[in-house]
Formats: structure tokens, C-alpha cells, sequence
């Protein structure tokens, strides 16, 4: 753990310890990085603050992934800027924790991390184009989409409303468990490519999945019997089918499929 502030490592140290976690401190990025080199056995999970000296958070993070380890990082900061959050994504940092957090929320996402990296599942890869798209290609696994989204809803904090926000994130959720559900038969060998582009005036979101797609066209509305929709769906082991795109089609302010149908981009405008 790098924490430049004694009182927020010592706070730290406590809480993860509460845990039965064994937590080494450190009081800069550069330290953190020699214990990481010298330990004689590998650590499983890193947490860093960003503004610290000698060596902050953004380059630990980057050293981290150059050098090869694998294992997650959390990164923690009172910033929100768009520019830090994105390179924290392309640096593969597993979540994004601003100050002030509650200890319940720390705790959850070190078990959260931990647990994944147990399971030795194939790693994600985020990375950002030319065209300023900032791509996680994933696993088909609920875990995946849940990062992305918590990255997402902290990059536009401050340029929408709870509403708004709220309508966002249902919006990722459903059509991003249609992709996992549907698109990639819920094979979690499979791959989903969860994209987000970030303008001055609203923010893109992309999901593409691995199925043969289909016609969103032929998707029934659901809201017109929604009691038929929900025991059709519910026969057959699945949940309600065509509400996801229904919903999105609601709260966002644009919904489209490309022609085969399996890659999904929605857009969410900023209030002026």
C-alpha cells in the first residue's frame, strides 16, 4: 500500500488488518515498487494514493504493468479529472476509489479484487485509439462490466445530475448483461469490448460482444404485455428479455446497433 499521508496509512493499515489482511506500507510509489521487487513472496493486491512524492500513483501504476506483475490495483484520490481516470483505465488499474470512501466500500473492493485474481481468470486490457475511444477488452464476466461502469460513472461525477447518473448506469448494466447473456451465451471464455469516448458535451458508450448478432428491429416491446414477456422468459431460465434495450432506448438520449447487431452505441448528453 502507498500512502504518502501518515494518518490515511496508519487509518488504512488498521481497517485492511481488521480484515486478516497482512498489509505492508509504504510512504511513496518508489517505495512500494522496491518492496514489490524484494519481496520473497509475491503480493497479491496493490492500493496507491496518486499525489505523492518522489513517485506518485500514475507512474507506480504504469511501472506495475511494464514490469509484468499481475496483479490488481486500486487507486485512490480526492481527483476526478477525465485525463487521470483514463490513463488509470489504460493502465489497467482494476478500480477507481475518490476520497472521501467509506471503510465498507474499501473493504469491498479489496475482497472483490482479491477473489478475481484467485480465480487466475484471462486478464483485461484497456487501451485508447485515435479517435479518443478508451476500450476494455474483457472476459464475458459480470466483474468486467461492473469496472467499467464504475470508471464511467466517476469520469462524468461532476456532468450529470442523480437522474441522470442513475439512467447511465441502467442503461450500461442492461445492455451490457444482454451482451454477456445473450451475445456471448453466457460463455465466459468469451470476449466483450466495453468502449467509452468522453466529448465536451456528452459521453459514447460501446458494447460489442462475440455472437452472430441479431435484428433489434424483431425485439417485441415488452411494456406491451409485460406478464406474458416475463413468464415466456422465466420458462425458459432466463430474465425478461427486451427490457434492457427498452430501458436504454428511454433514458438515453441515442441507441444504435451496427448492421450485424452485436455492437451496441448509446450516448448520454451533459446538462449545459
Amino acid at each position: 500500500m502507498a500512502e504518502d499521508d501518515l494518518r490515511i496509512r496508519t487509518v488504512l493499515q488498521r481497517l485492511l488488518g481488521a480484515g486478516g489482511h497482512e498489509v505492508v506500507a509504504a510512504k511513496n510509489g518508489r517505495e512500494a515498487l522496491d518492496q514489490l521487487e524484494s519481496a520473497e513472496q509475491p503480493f497479491d493486491l496493490v492500493i496507491t494514493d496518486i499525489n505523492m512524492p518522489e513517485m506518485g500513483g500514475e507512474e507506480l501504476l504504469r511501472e506495475v504493468k511494464e514490469r509484468g506483475y499481475k496483479l490488481p490495483v486500486i487507486v485512490l484520490t480526492a481527483r476526478s479529472d477525465p485525463s487521470l481516470i483514463t490513463e488509470c483505465f489504460t493502465n489497467d488499474a482494476y478500480r477507481f476509489l475518490t476520497k472521501p470512501f467509506t471503510s465498507d466500500e474499501l473493504k469491498g473492493v479489496v475482497e472483490a479484487a482479491l477473489s478475481e485474481s484467485r480465480e487466475g481468470t484471462r486478464p483485461a486490457a484497456a487501451r485508447q485509439d485515435e479517435e479518443g475511444w478508451v476500450e476494455l477488452t474483457a472476459p464475458s464476466r459480470q466483474e468486467y462490466l461492473d469496472r467499467f461502469q464504475d470508471f464511467t460513472e466517476t469520469l462524468i461525477a461532476s456532468r450529470l445530475d442523480d437522474r441522470s447518473k442513475n439512467e447511465l448506469k441502467i442503461a450500461v448494466q442492461e445492455l451490457g448483461q444482454n451482451a454477456i447473456e445473450w451475445g456471448n451465451a453466457m460463455n465466459k471464455d468469451a470476449t466483450v469490448r466495453l468502449s467509452y469516448r468522453l466529448l465536451p458535451d456528452r459521453i459514447m458508450i460501446r458494447i460489442a460482444d462475440d455472437g452472430r448478432g441479431f435484428d433489434p428491429g424483431q425485439v417485441p416491446d415488452p411494456t406491451i404485455d409485460p406478464l406474458q414477456t416475463i413468464e415466456n422468459r422465466e420458462s425458459r431460465g432466463k430474465r425478461p428479455g427486451g427490457f434492457g434495450i427498452h430501458l436504454a432506448r428511454r433514458v438515453m438520449d441515442t441507441v444504435s446497433y451496427n448492421e450485424a447487431g452485436n455492437v451496441v452505441t448509446m450516448e448520454k448528453r451533459f446538462q449545459q
